[in-house]
């Protein structure tokens, strides 16, 4: 019964999510046309800068609060209104150092920006800031339909208001990060209202509590930072040796990956509360082997499966001078696949409360990533800051796997896991060529074939679920 439960609580999070994120990533996949139909690959490399910028500014500014969040909110011991209240706080306490940051360096005259990025950035700050930590908020009190609509409305925003701006009134890109904003302002106003957050803020917050959540979240501050060096610091470095538009076209590339990245999430968010409230370090009912080698099945045939169809995609998405982004997707998604059981597996040490670990295995990655798309990028252009990406992800992957069985006894099949993971390899390499696609077939088929017996297992229990519910 016990085992049921487990299954059946992680299965309907899974539902909701799926619901939340095919809704929302479809609507933005197919926008993807139009963004590089209307907008310039400067355009497009401009504003993808600024989005990476606030996604390295809210970690480290707010402490990475949310997680804290998260953690604090499933854990018994303390009062779910203080802990938001402190993550709302400490939200804050990020937007008014980034507003001293920003007169700062506009004071020193150390980076000129337009004033229509600044308030952008200002104002995306705080958002996502809110949207985080109400995130893990909700997820913590069983609210996940909250984030569900929450999602849904934010996307169709975004959707209608970027045909309107981008299309209709041709205002560019100061359209695309109007739209954006927008969008995330509704989904945060809707979090605040129906998921009741309103009424559980205090002003007042627990000095104690407000140090442990800080004490815990961090080692996850750098570990945030380092994710955000895998991420994003190869647009950044592609900008400085090789241009802006190289990196519009650049970025443009992890749209495809995207896909991958958002089946991935669907279920990462729902495990990332089961990890914790479910961890056993026997894994007595093999619950979490079984998980592990679900999710890791999921990734590398979606992968496989998606690199496959990656030229005719790029046939239909890319626009213009964008279409060569076809080229840098397969090891882009090879890297997105790491990336996701990485994740995965760092929910298991967060579980046992080692962020630790999780930051010095991402740290190491990190490391990794930029030295190789220094010297990468400089010898071989944007396929390099491709390969940099990957053997990021590789590296954090390869660390977390291996310290992970002193942690957890999983019943996993390691050798059937690293054979299929080979087969991933040599299929990204032919996939950098285009008329390969019968060889990339039978590398799909082969890693179906060694899976067969786990996607039978995940069929079953889906077909118990759907009968149960009946």
């Amino acid at each position: 019964m016990q085992e049921k439960r487990k299954y059946r609580d992680l299965s309907k999070n899974t539902i909701l999510f799926t619901i939340n994120s095919f809704g929302s990533k479809l609507i933005s996949f197919l926008l993807v046309p139009l963004y590089t139909y209307v907008l310039s690959t400067n355009d497009y490399g401009t504003a993808d800068l600024i989005t990476s910028t606030v996604q390295l500014l809210v970690p480290v500014l707010t402490l990475n609060i949310q997680d804290a969040v998260l953690r604090f909110s499933l854990d018994k011991e303390y009062d779910k209104r203080a802990v938001i209240s402190v993550g709302i706080k400490h939200n804050f306490i990020g937007l008014i150092l980034l507003l001293f940051g920003i007169i700062a360096v506009r004071g020193l005259r150390v980076l000129s920006l337009d004033n229509i990025y600044i308030y952008f950035l200002i104002m995306s700050f705080i958002l996502n800031g809110l949207h985080n930590s109400f995130s893990m908020y909700l997820k913590a009190n069983d609210k996940v339909y909250v984030l569900v609509i929450s999602g849904i409305i934010n996307t169709l925003i975004t959707c209608v208001l970027n045909i309107l701006l981008l299309v209709t009134f041709k205002n560019g890109i100061t359209g695309y990060l109007i739209a954006n904003v927008a969008g995330i302002f509704i989904a945060v106003c809707i979090m605040l209202i129906c998921g009741g957050i309103y009424k559980e803020f205090r002003f007042k917050t627990e000095k104690k509590l407000s140090q442990a959540m800080i004490g815990y979240a961090l080692p996850l501050v750098m570990n945030s930072v380092a994710w955000w060096i895998n991420n994003a610091s190869d647009k950044y470095i592609l900008t400085f040796f090789c241009g802006i538009a190289v990196n519009g076209i650049f970025s443009v590339a992890y749209k495809i990956p995207t896909i991958l990245s958002t089946i991935q999430g669907v279920f990462y968010n729902s495990w990332s509360v089961s990890a914790i409230t479910e961890f056993d370090e026997n894994d007595s009912d093999g619950f979490m082997g079984t998980m592990y080698t679900l999710y890791s099945c999921m990734s590398i045939l979606g992968c496989s499966g998606i690199m496959l169809l990656n030229y005719p995609l790029a046939r239909i998405l890319y626009a213009k001078g964008f279409f060569e982004a076809w080229y840098y997707v397969p090891l882009l998604l090879l890297g997105a696949t790491f990336n996701g059981i990485a994740l995965f597996e760092g929910c298991m040490f967060t579980a046992v409360k080692k962020t630790k670990e999780v930051f010095r295995t991402t740290l190491i990655g990190a490391v990794v990533n930029t030295i190789t798309n220094i010297v990468f990028i400089w010898l071989i252009g944007p396929l390099g800051a491709a390969i940099a990406t990957m053997l990021g992800y590789f590296t954090v992957w390869l660390m977390r796997t291996i310290h992970l069985r002193g942690i957890v006894k999983m019943k996993v099949n390691w050798k059937t896991q690293i054979l299929i993971t080979i087969i991933l390899f040599i299929q990204s390499v032919v996939a950098l060529k285009q008329g390969m696609e019968a060889i990339q077939a039978i590398c799909l088929v082969l890693i179906f074939v060694f899976q067969y017996s786990y996607i039978k297992r995940l069929l079953v229990k889906v077909r118990e679920l759907i009968l149960r519910r009946k």
